[in-house]
């Protein structure tokens, strides 16, 4: 979001409270604040490029950020204010209100911005893999209960609104999530064998009879068949993620939504339904470095 200085100047007199200082935020409480009352990872190095103090950081989050972001982050830090220090807060309440109205009345242009780093700091990521290998021993028809179970938990402690499985009528399907203010209908499969075209067709088939914009997420255990997906096709609304993906993902502290977002992303570039942990991975590894 575009702040101006007039802007910046009320976000000084409410929130910083000496020079570098949020509040009475040590480095270690803001980082947590952020992480635990906003999902934000307030110690990203993009959020470091003025400078790595508190209220440095802080700033340079507000001029990255979309307007309800921003506001958000604003509304979080007045109310610690107004319960940990409620004469202070009392006092600079009028400036505090002044800016939430100059941001509330930007316009478009200048409430654009980009979504947070978000932080997840609090997944313990070595109970989900030991999850996904506790099912492997069970026998099928509780391995898939325990499957969905599972991908719910997944699916929720990375914030993306899980909804359980519903039926429609003549259809079940398996839930539904949210991803970057998305609408996703998911499928999961728990075979011996890896999955054919036949019931990707049958899932694209259910989507066909949803809203035109409705996107869908098959999960499949074990894979799918190369010939499968060839004969699946490309272009369709269909986004395929594989056991192997899953595990390799929390093995490599990669969060779902990121998984996701990668896999989204290649559907969109390249039409293909699927494509493995590796090759997306290989993508981004001009980026963040090589794999092990």
């Amino acid at each position: 979001m575009k702040l101006k200085m007039q802007d910046l100047r009320l976000f000084n007199i409410v929130f910083e409270s000496d020079p570098g200082w949020i509040l009475d935020f040590s480095n270690r409480t803001l980082s947590a604040f952020f992480d635990e009352e906003l999902n934000i990872d307030i110690d990203d190095e993009r959020y470091q490029k003025e400078g790595t103090s508190k209220a440095k950081r802080v700033r340079c989050l507000l001029k990255q950020v979309d307007r309800e972001t921003a506001l958000r982050v604003l509304g979080a830090l007045w109310q610690y204010k107004t319960e940990s220090m409620p004469e202070q807060a009392e006092q600079s309440r009028n400036d505090y209100l002044a800016l939430i109205s100059r941001l509330e009345n930007a316009d478009t242009d200048e409430a654009k911005g980009i979504k947070p780093v978000q932080a997840w700091h609090g997944v313990d990521w070595h109970s989900l893999i030991a999850e996904m290998n506790e099912m492997k021993s069970l026998p099928p028809h509780p391995r898939g209960f325990r499957f969905e179970a599972w991908l719910a938990e997944l699916f929720s402690i990375f914030k993306l609104a899980p909804r359980s499985s519903f039926r429609n009528t003549g259809e079940q399907i398996d839930g539904s999530f949210r991803l970057n203010d998305e609408f996703y209908l998911m499928e999961a499969k728990w075979h011996q064998k890896r999955t054919s075209a036949a019931d990707l067709h049958v899932f694209e088939g259910k989507l066909s009879t949803k809203a035109t914009w409705t996107r869908g997420v098959f999960i499949s255990w074990m894979g799918f068949t190369p010939e499968g997906l060839t004969a699946f096709g490309k272009g369709k609304r269909v986004i395929c993620v594989s056991g192997y993906d899953l595990y390799h993902s929390l093995n490599h502290r990669i969060p779902l939504p990121d998984l996701l977002d990668a896999k989204t992303r290649h559907a969109a570039e390249t039409g293909e339904p699927y494509a493995e942990f590796d090759r997306l991975y290989a993508l981004k590894d001009k980026q963040f470095g090589t794999l092990k």
